[in-house]
């Protein structure tokens, strides 16, 4: 059985609340059965190095164990910090 999680990604993407992210988002690619993560980008009014960071290994890690990673609305913010960081094709955020 397979499924797609929602997960909603807070408006503060920064180094502040970059552990207990880190901790949500190792348990959604842990979850049994889920074979896509889809993010929902649109509350992110703040990104900084260690956010995006954080989202890029995150979604390299979901490749290697053969999961699917979408984007519903990434906010602009979030899309220009990845941009100016070099990743936004590495996160397939566009």
């Amino acid at each position: 059985m397979t499924s797609t999680v929602d997960f909603h990604l807070p408006e503060n993407l920064t180094i502040v609340n970059v552990q207990g992210l880190h901790d949500q988002l190792e348990a959604l690619a842990d979850e049994p059965g889920c074979d896509t993560v889809v993010l929902q980008g649109h509350d992110v009014a703040r990104a900084d190095t260690a956010g995006i960071q954080l989202l890029l290994a995150f979604v390299l890690s979901l490749k290697e164990r053969d999961m699917k990673v979408d984007w519903n609305e990434p906010s602009d913010k979030l899309c220009a910090t990845a941009d100016i960081l070099g990743v936004g094709g590495a996160l397939g955020i566009h």
